[in-house]
C-alpha cells in the first residue's frame, strides 16, 4: 500500500473521530445549557441556598465555556482533517503512480528510439543491425500489454493509460512480425512511422493531463 493511502485512511479515521467527538460535545452542550437555564430559575429567600445555586450557576458556565471550546476545536480537526483525507485522494486520482510513471518515461524513450531505427533504414545503414535493434524494441513494446492503468486513477486518465498501453503493445507486436519486411519496403517504414505517430498523440495527451514535464522526459532519453 502507498503512503498516500495511509495517509488517506489515517486522516480519514482521524477525521471521524474528531466527527464523533464533535458531536459528543454539541450534547453534552445542550445538557450543560439546559442545567443552566434551570438554575437560573430557581428562587430563594435563603441567603446560603442562594449562594449555593451562584456557586453551582458559576461552576456550570464554565462547564459550558469548556464544552462550548471543545466542539470548536474538535468541529475544526475534524474538518481539517476531512479535507487533508480527500485532497490526497485527489492527489491520487490526478497524478501518475510510480509505475505508469516509469511507463510513460520507458514509453517516451521506446517510441523515439523506434523512429531512429527505422530512419536508420531509410539511409541505408547496417541494416541487419538496425533490424535486430527493432525487434529487441519490439519485444518491449509488446510487454506494455501486462499493464494496468491505477485504478484510483479518474476515468479519463484511466482510458488514456489503457489505450496508450494497447497501442504499444500493438505496435510491438506488429514490429516483430514484420521488422524484416521493412529494410526494402519505403512504404511500410511510412506506414509504422506513421502508427507511431499516433501512438506518440496519445502519449502527448497523457502528459498534458497529467502535466508531466515533457523535457525532463526528453533528458532521460
Amino acid at each position: 500500500m502507498l503512503l498516500l493511502d495511509w495517509v488517506f485512511i489515517a486522516t480519514l479515521s482521524s477525521a471521524i473521530l474528531f466527527a464523533l467527538f464533535s458531536l459528543f460535545c454539541f450534547f453534552r452542550l445542550f445538557q450543560i445549557r439546559k442545567q443552566l437555564n434551570q438554575l437560573s430559575l430557581i428562587r430563594s429567600k435563603n441567603t446560603r441556598k442562594r449562594k449555593k445555586i451562584r456557586r453551582k450557576i458559576k461552576k456550570t458556565t464554565v462547564k459550558l465555556k469548556k464544552q462550548r471550546r471543545n466542539l470548536l476545536v474538535f468541529s475544526i480537526l475534524a474538518i481539517c482533517l476531512c479535507a487533508t483525507a480527500f485532497y490526497s485522494r485527489y492527489y491520487q486520482a490526478t497524478n501518475l503512480g510510480e509505475q505508469d510513471s516509469d511507463g510513460i518515461v520507458q514509453g517516451y524513450y521506446l517510441l523515439n528510439e523506434t523512429v531512429n531505427q527505422i530512419n536508420q533504414l531509410s539511409e541505408n545503414n547496417n541494416s541487419e543491425k538496425v533490424e535486430n535493434n527493432l525487434r529487441e524494441l519490439a519485444a518491449k513494446l509488446s510487454s506494455f500489454g501486462m499493464r494496468g492503468a491505477d485504478g484510483r486513477l479518474t476515468s479519463e486518465g484511466q482510458r488514456l493509460l489503457s489505450r496508450y498501453y494497447n497501442q504499444m503493445k500493438e505496435l510491438g507486436l506488429n514490429l516483430n512480425n514484420q521488422s524484416s519486411e521493412m529494410v526494402d519496403n519505403p512504404e511500410k517504414r511510412e506506414e509504422y512511422i506513421s502508427v507511431i505517430q499516433k501512438t506518440q498523440a496519445t502519449q502527448k495527451k497523457i502528459i498534458e493531463y497529467f502535466k508531466v514535464n515533457e523535457q525532463a522526459l526528453q533528458q532521460k532519453k
